[in-house]
């Protein structure tokens, strides 16, 4: 793998893996193989969405097309997700773990989805070896992680599963690690409460070793972002463990108190040949992903500059200006940014060049509304860039 490689990049090992897989299941090869997936990511985006299970899903995992079908057009974008959750931890904040082979449990993997985007993040960035541990109630997935994760990781990742579940503490395997990933798991958790998943992220933490870290991802729907932005800031109000992002500081999310908009990412990647091609007949817009995130941990980080925006919207482009909004120490900011004197071309780059997620800064005054003198006078503080 590339040391250079960004963070939206997904691998193409990874990419070939399923492609392989999908040539595997339908006795085809290239272009008629993919096609031939179509049906069954149709039928998983139903169930996903309008035909969503009100208590709970089925094994797809069981089923061979399914699978394949999941990992060609859904398990990209978990990768991604993924990662660039981590580029804010890790490229931003700094995080690092302190073993000399972390060690990683994937909580609900699935077939590695998040696990392995997190190890093989971690072999980017320099450490020489990883162990990955899948827990999931599938037994089929898990045997497709344990594939997946010795062809994306290589020689130096060390692959194990056990069948479990993400909510009970009790079935997870033993030890302590780095990094815990509960990704896409809490929303398939309604029977816990609000004191049920402070106790839940308690037995997490128990779990972590010195400076570890605890990633949880939700989809980015306002009833699951919102439900996980709660439990966040339930964590920093109690000190339970240190909130490390996508927040900039332990204060609430004033987003809860209006319900307009809602604390989630959306963030561009580069869309694997592959995924592109089977797509042509489900028409999903794939420019973005989108995604809610919390990160958690006691590491000693560097305190963050006083006064950083985190924007929370989109950038609109509206006549003579750019308008967005931002958290800055727990209050929300509308900020207008006049174009005047750029070309169209000019203001389609500007705003272009930040987005949902990235972190700013400006002299301007604390105000509800401010409308800032021009594009000099504010600086993208972090926007995901490269693996260095």
């Amino acid at each position: 793998m590339s040391s250079t490689e960004g963070w939206s990049t997904y691998p193409q090992v990874a990419e070939g893996f399923w492609v392989a897989k999908a040539e595997f299941v339908t006795t085809s090869t290239g272009e008629l193989a993919l096609e031939k997936m179509m049906s069954p990511v149709g039928r998983l985006s139903d169930l996903f969405t309008t035909e969503r299970p009100e208590k709970k899903f089925p094994d797809y995992f069981a089923d061979d097309e399914l699978l394949a079908g999941y990992g060609v057009f859904f398990l990209p974008q978990s990768f991604i997700r993924t990662s660039l959750a981590l580029a804010q931890v890790c490229g931003y904040r700094g995080w690092r773990p302190t073993s000399v082979t972390p060690a990683v449990l994937d909580l609900g993997s699935g077939p590695g989805s998040c696990g392995v985007s997190a190890a093989y993040r971690l072999l980017a960035a320099g450490v020489p070896a990883v162990e990955l541990t899948g827990l999931d109630k599938s037994p089929m997935a898990l045997v497709a992680m344990e594939e997946f994760g010795r062809a994306v990781l290589g020689e130096r990742g060390t692959v194990r599963t056990r069948v479990g579940d993400a909510a009970d503490p009790s079935s997870w395997p033993e030890g302590d690690f780095d990094v815990i990933v509960a990704g896409f798991v809490m929303n398939e958790m309604p029977h816990l409460d609000a004191e049920g998943l402070l106790k839940w992220v308690g037995a997490l933490k128990r779990r972590l070793r010195p400076g570890g870290l605890i990633l949880i991802l939700e989809p980015a729907l306002k009833i699951t972002a919102e439900r996980l932005q709660r439990l966040s800031d339930e964590i920093a109000d109690t000190g339970l463990i240190r909130r490390v992002a996508p927040d900039l500081n332990q204060l609430p999310d004033p987003l809860l108190k209006i319900g307009e908009y809602w604390t989630h990412e959306a963030r561009a990647w580069k869309t694997p040949a592959s995924t592109e091609f089977v797509n042509r007949r489900l028409h999903r817009d794939l420019r973005e992903v989108r995604f809610a995130f919390a990160a958690f941990s006691d590491a000693p980080l560097a305190e963050l500059p006083a006064a950083l925006s985190r924007l929370v919207s989109d950038v609109q482009i509206i006549k003579g200006l750019l308008r967005f909004v931002t958290v800055r120490d727990g209050n929300l900011e509308s900020v207008e940014v006049p174009t005047r004197g750029l070309s169209k071309h000019e203001v389609k780059k500007l705003a272009a060049s930040f987005g949902r997620g990235d972190i700013i800064r400006h002299p301007a005054p604390a105000s509800p509304k401010l409308r800032l003198a021009g594009p000099a006078n504010f600086e993208v503080i972090w926007h995901p860039g490269e693996l260095t």
